[in-house]
């Protein structure tokens, strides 16, 4: 199974039938029928087929009643007559100079009857697997669109962390030699240990180091990808990782104070708000 898209369209025909479904955006799997009353019984049916092909999104089927379905209407006379003497009684215990009317008996429940159509299930079924290749085509295609979107995204989340990564070491470098220096002034003529001064030094710097937050972004960015090659339903499982690479990005702008740094967590960020709404549509 390819990556889908939720949002889709498709119709089919056969015989009498003509189908048409519309698919949208929904957290689980939810089919929506609308189709004339004497179709009712296929309804477990047709629910079994669309989960055969989909797992995700709100899946309306729509089936308009079909004129020339062979339905006959008929005229229900016993009901007819005794409606009539009921009318007919209730006129004269009330006194009433009305006639009662055929206008009046045609107005009744149940006069007339509609003969259901005999359902050609052959027919039926083929239509319903027209219009549902049909949208799992649709909602194809629209996932190959969003996933090369995503995928250029995923592609400049990579070259700003690697703006990040180059820049890391040059501002701890920087923050060591400025600490030092900082300390040495401060203790200046002050007997210390200058190797303990070193070691403080490194524990301070340590705290600061984003190596690890890089690290673990790029193994959440390389799943991703592993994600849009892959066959099975994958849009719950993207948007658990984006929230995990925003826990990095906040990290590592919390951890330094670089201005260049902080502008690449700031554009990282708005591609990740991007990914999460496209990651969204996806099955």
């Amino acid at each position: 199974m390819k990556i889908q898209s939720m949002t889709g369209f498709g119709k089919g025909a056969a015989g009498n039938f003509k189908i048409e479904i519309r698919s949208v955006n929904h957290k689980n799997l939810d089919i929506q029928l609308s189709i004339p009353a004497y179709m009712y019984s296929f309804e477990p049916e047709i629910k079994k087929l669309v989960k055969q092909r989909f797992q995700r999104g709100r899946i309306d089927i729509y089936m308009p009643r079909q004129e020339g379905d062979g339905r006959k209407l008929t005229l229900n006379a016993s009901a007819a007559k005794k409606y009539y003497d009921v009318l007919v009684s209730l006129k004269n215990e009330l006194s009433l100079s009305d006639n009662v009317s055929l206008e009046l008996l045609a107005s009744q429940k149940d006069i007339f009857l509609m003969d259901e159509p005999v359902v050609e299930a052959a027919e039926f079924y083929d239509a319903l697997n027209m219009a549902l290749k049909e949208l799992e085509e649709s909602r194809i295609e629209e996932g190959r669109h969003l996933s090369e979107d995503i995928n250029g995204r995923i592609n400049l989340l990579n070259k700003y962390l690697t703006v990040i990564e180059n820049k890391r070491a040059e501002v701890t470098a920087g923050a060591k030699a400025a600490l030092l220096e900082r300390l040495k002034e401060l203790l200046d003529n002050t007997p210390i240990d200058e190797s303990r001064i070193i070691q403080e030094t490194a524990i301070l710097i340590e705290r600061s180091d984003i190596t690890e937050e890089i690290v673990r972004a790029r193994s959440h960015l390389k799943s991703f990808e592993g994600l849009l090659k892959s066959d099975d339903p994958s849009g719950k499982k993207m948007d658990f990782i984006i929230q995990e690479l925003r826990r990095e990005a906040n990290t590592i702008g919390s951890k330094t104070s670089d201005i260049e740094i902080a502008e690449n967590v700031i554009e990282m960020k708005h591609e990740m708000e991007k990914i999460r709404e496209q990651a969204q549509n996806l099955q």
